[in-house]
């Protein structure tokens, strides 16, 4: 997309969030023309809302040393929050105040197009029936599959284990079957020379985090921070939950190099269950202090640097912004990094307010 096309703010920054997205290099100087003599963006820009609410959505594709981004970042949100007081249609008010909630680039792509549809529908003016058809009976479909799956969801048998502790032979034993029969069946003789050995090393990496942090919890110790995050971040699955995910997809996807990639923790990894990890630590913090429970980041966080939990909140708030400036375009499929991705947009949706994981309960509208 060059420079000197003739597009508007809204169609300049739909391209470019829908472009960058999708794993192609965009330049953020295509900005640069909405800009004034003096460096600033134009205040002309803010007579509409329309484009403003594009640019604040593209922002959010936003990496580390953009400044112009940056820039546009805090320009357009400051304006959109005066936006949904006043703003004519109402449509376009419900979409401003949805944004500064959640993001679309920070939330669940399902949910956030049942929402688009509603916001859609009612702009009498300008939509478009059949493409507004055709969005509902996508969405129609693909939320009966997940609910047909969920409904085949089931509890394997579960053998004698007489070497380990009832309350650990369903978890033992369910795994076993799960790779031993289930995984190793479903793989080719090819496929299982990697993917079957690569899943289950990194399943033992996270029962050693466990083991780590059960000693956490034996001697009441906290770690400093950057201590914790490096047990917790492989507690949380980053690798194992991960590899599983590689096993049902095709090997011209998820092959060789994908593990391979997996296994080295890429930074797009890291910042995806750091964002993860430090949600759930920050919604639960109240709740597990009043059971015994290992120490939680927050915790770690507060005792380390002699802060208080809103001064915490706030920090973790910026490791948040960072961590999603880190997923850059990379030789990995698109595929594989969604993947890595829809687990920060799952954590942004699941501990919004309220620890989903825990009570799922409230997120039960999301699926039926």
């Amino acid at each position: 997309m060059s420079d000197d096309n003739d597009f508007d703010l809204y169609t300049t920054a739909l391209l470019f969030r829908v472009l960058r997205q999708h794993g192609h290099k965009m330049c953020c100087s295509t900005f640069t023309k909405f800009k004034n003599g003096y460096g600033k963006f134009n205040e002309i820009l803010i007579s509409d809302p329309k484009g403003m609410l594009s640019l604040y959505e593209a922002t959010h594709l936003r990496h580390h040393g953009e400044d112009i981004l940056e820039e546009a970042f805090i320009f357009s949100k400051a304006h959109l929050k005066s936006f949904a007081d006043k703003s004519s249609p109402h449509f376009l008010a419900k979409q401003i105040i949805n944004a500064l909630e959640i993001p679309l680039h920070k939330g669940m792509p399902r949910l956030e197009a049942l929402k688009y549809i509603s916001f859609y529908q009612e702009d009498y003016e300008s939509r478009n029936e059949t493409l507004l058809l055709f969005a509902k009976l996508d969405f129609n479909r693909v939320q009966l599959l997940h609910q047909q799956e969920l409904g085949h969801l089931s509890r394997w048998d579960i053998s004698a284990l007489d070497d380990l502790p009832d309350y650990m032979k369903i978890i033992y034993s369910t795994l076993l079957n799960i790779f031993d029969h289930e995984i190793y069946n479903y793989l080719s003789a090819e496929e299982r020379t990697y993917k079957f050995s690569y899943t289950k090393d990194m399943m033992k990496e996270m029962v050693k985090a466990y083991f780590a942090e059960a000693e956490w919890l034996y001697r009441n110790y906290v770690p400093p921070f950057d201590e914790y995050l490096r047990y917790a971040l492989i507690s949380i699955g980053s690798l194992s939950y991960t590899a599983a995910k590689f096993l049902g997809m095709e090997k011209e996807i998820a092959g060789i190099d994908a593990f391979e990639w997996l296994q080295n923790r890429p930074k797009v990894l890291t910042a995806a269950y750091l964002i993860a990890r430090l949600k759930n630590d920050l919604i639960c913090h109240k709740s597990e202090f009043k059971r015994a429970h290992v120490a939680c980041g927050v915790e770690c966080f507060m005792k380390e640097y002699c802060l208080s939990m809103k001064e915490t909140a706030e920090k973790f708030d910026i490791i948040f912004e960072n961590a999603w400036e880190c997923k850059k375009p990379t030789a990995i499929p698109m595929e594989i990094l969604l993947r890595v991705a829809n687990i920060g947009r799952l954590m942004e949706v699941t501990y919004k307010d309220m620890d989903g994981y825990t009570n799922p309960q409230h997120l039960q509208h999301h699926i039926t």
